[in-house]
């Protein structure tokens, strides 16, 4: 069954073409796949990345990622997060807030990454919580060298004291939301992940704002060719 995006509705209503990508109905385009990407790598797009995987893991995770092969690219500090291989293939990103990790994945590699934590965690004394979040919470990046800039004069809370390469975790209106400075094209950006129910409100905020700040959406065609480049697919 085909997932539908937290951001759907403000999709709609900016004109999006829809396809399914990894299991994913999500923008194809909004009209100009060359317009999208040179908002990307020119100024500011926002794209949607639901169809990105995120797992949380919680407790003792220093066992579980030496068993399951995964090698962070330096060590992991406080709010912050790093590029990171698993047995030396597989393109992860990992942040540490705390005792949690948060594991981004590329599209289509979650399920498999996250039945593989779960074996492993079960056979741990004591056992850390793993926890898939890819259906219950939205991921939307803001990407492109003025996409700090902009996305900093649109949320409601202060960013200033995050770098690039940042990881923050925040309570808002009863919502518990990551925040990450950077992107998947190694390149600077904010993403926003938050709980599914709030994908309309935060979506719909930036969509407003788009204009003021000349934020361009942006779809699946014209990232996932970037991504190509970065050999990210």
């Amino acid at each position: 069954m085909t997932k539908i995006s937290p951001f759907h509705q403000v999709h709609q209503t900016l004109g999006a073409a829809f396809e399914e990508f990894n299991g994913w109905h999500l923008p194809r385009d909004f009209g100009s796949p060359q317009t999208e990407q040179n908002a990307i790598l020119n100024h500011c797009a926002a794209v949607d990345l639901s169809n990105f995987g995120r797992i949380s893991v919680k407790g003792d995770w220093q066992p579980l990622l030496d068993k399951a092969g995964i090698r962070p690219s330096v060590p992991l500090a406080e709010g912050r997060w790093c590029w990171a291989a698993q047995n030396g293939q597989s393109h992860l990103r990992i942040g540490k807030i705390g005792s949690e990790l948060l594991i981004l994945t590329l599209p289509g590699r979650d399920t498999a990454l996250f039945a593989r934590l779960r074996q492993i965690a079960a056979d741990l004394n004591p056992p850390p919580a793993v926890l898939d979040l890819s259906d219950s919470t939205g991921m939307l990046g803001l990407y492109g060298p003025n996409a700090f800039r902009s996305a900093a004069r649109i949320v409601p809370f202060e960013l200033e004291d995050l770098q690039p390469e940042g990881l923050m975790k925040i309570s808002l209106f009863l919502f518990n939301l990551f925040v990450l400075r950077g992107s998947w094209l190694d390149s600077d950006g904010l993403e926003l992940l938050c709980p599914a129910s709030a994908g309309t409100l935060a979506a719909g905020s930036i969509a407003k704002a788009g204009q003021k700040y000349n934020i361009i959406p942006a779809g699946m065609t014209a990232f996932r060719e970037l991504l190509a480049q970065k050999n990210l697919l």
